[in-house]
């Protein structure tokens, strides 16, 4: 569980903690799936997932409109502004083909 307020982008420690759950998981386990929720599914979760994608180097447009197309209506104008305000570390870009993700 990491709780954060309906509507908002997700605090620092969030989005490392996500993160770094990812790269692990992807490292230890490659094809695994990773499920991630929120109440209602339109923006906490869809903002972590955007955040996976973005680290993966994939852009922040590409990123909303993908996921824009499997949940509609999904992320607020706050959460927008967030995600294109964020630049990526590429924390989940990895060196050798085992570590890659693949979103469903």
């Amino acid at each position: 569980d990491w709780p954060f307020d309906d509507g908002a982008p997700p605090p620092n420690q969030i989005v490392d903690d996500w993160l770094n759950l990812l790269r692990t998981k992807f490292r230890e386990e490659p094809g695994c799936c990773v499920a991630v929720h929120c109440v209602a599914g339109l923006g906490r979760a869809p903002v972590l997932v955007a955040l996976a994608l973005i680290e993966c180097g994939m852009k922040y447009e590409d990123a909303v409109q993908f996921i824009r197309q499997k949940r509609r209506g999904a992320f607020n104008s706050k959460q927008l502004l967030y995600l294109e305000k964020y630049r990526p570390k590429m924390r989940l870009r990895f060196k050798d083909a085992n570590g890659h993700c693949c979103v469903q």
